[in-house]
């Protein structure tokens, strides 16, 4: 079994996980194997103790990582017990977060993006190390509008080679509009110089994306800088995974007919991964019904229904959003008979 180096990290940090409540709950034996450490009652003892602190969507996560490593260090034991007891988990599990109030419509952001390039280009009184960051924001937020790369992929973008990602060991490309080459060009000619004077120290790197240190930037940087800018600008903090929902939850809502291309686009193998996880259309339209209708009560004022139509959402988007996903499932083995 192959994964990413990341995924192997997080399996490796599971398992390391259990092997420490192990050695407090009732010591741990050096000796033992761990088809004879992961056993039922044991996993049984660590999900309540999991309870105790964390969320249930965390809790669902880290059985699933010492399910991964168990697999992998005792491949011939029995390990349907544990299969079994993830799936009751991840049909209880409840997101930690709720994403719906925190998605932002892709034109604002599109447009924040302009507005940062165009700041750094004509806004009097700034020096050009403040130009430079502005104009990087703006390029990265609008790449993120269209692509919505991981934080980690962005982070690993260099230049002279295509902007690529890679998802489960396969390299995805995916090909940046037209309107992209004109502000690349000035950021790799103006603007990245001028943060890389920014190091006390030469810096021999081909990364794209440079800090305000003139250090490569990170991928923890990037989610730390995205959060603050959308935070100044628009008063609500957004970190790079959410561009990520926001793509197919407007694609369901507004373009429902091609609600399908939000998948290769994400990269990812499963159509299931793109709707479960990312897509928040429908939940998006019923909520948004059912506050316009809060509204009239408290109003006191017209029929629901008016309120609903006043609102801009009825049912027939709804039903839209819900048509999209089904219109974007693809077959997979776990369909066939």
């Amino acid at each position: 079994m192959s994964w990413a180096p990341v995924t192997t990290g997080l399996i490796a940090a599971g398992y390391g996980r259990f092997l420490s409540y192990l050695a407090e709950s009732e010591g741990l034996d050096p000796r033992a194997f761990p088809r004879d450490r992961i056993t039922r009652p044991r996993v049984e003892a660590y999900v309540a103790h999991l309870r105790e602190h964390n969320h249930s969507s965390t809790i669902a996560g880290r059985v699933l990582q010492l399910g991964r490593a168990a697999a992998v260090l005792a491949p011939d034991a029995d390990w349907t017990w544990l299969r079994r007891m993830l799936a009751r988990l991840r049909r209880m599990a409840t997101p930690a977060r709720d994403d719906r109030a925190r998605l932002m419509p892709a034109v604002t952001l599109l447009d924040l993006a302009t507005t940062l390039m165009q700041r750094a280009e004509t806004e009097g009184a700034l020096s050009l190390r403040r130009r430079a960051l502005l104009f990087r924001d703006g390029l990265l937020i609008s790449i993120l509008c269209t692509w919505a790369p991981r934080a980690r992929n962005i982070a690993e973008t260099v230049i002279g080679a295509s902007l690529q990602r890679r998802k489960n060991g396969r390299p995805i490309e995916v090909p940046l509009p037209d309107g992209f080459t004109a502000p690349i060009d000035r950021y790799l000619a103006h603007h990245r110089p001028q943060l890389v004077r920014c190091s006390p120290t030469p810096v021999a790197s081909d990364a794209f994306w440079i800090s305000d240190g003139g250090r490569p930037l990170t991928a923890k940087g990037i989610g730390n800088l995205i959060s603050a800018v959308t935070k100044r600008e628009l008063g609500r903090a957004l970190n790079p995974h959410l561009f990520r929902k926001i793509i197919p939850t407007e694609l369901a809502i507004r373009d429902p007919a091609d609600v399908g291309v939000a998948q290769p686009l994400l990269g990812h193998a499963d159509h299931r991964t793109t709707q479960q996880a990312y897509n928040l259309g429908c939940a998006l339209d019923a909520a948004g019904r059912h506050h316009a209708v809060v509204r009239s009560i408290r109003a006191g004022s017209g029929a629901a229904s008016h309120a609903v139509k006043s609102a801009g959402i009825d049912k027939q988007s709804t039903d839209r959003a819900r048509g999209a996903n089904r219109m974007s499932r693809r077959p997979s083995r776990r369909d066939a008979p």
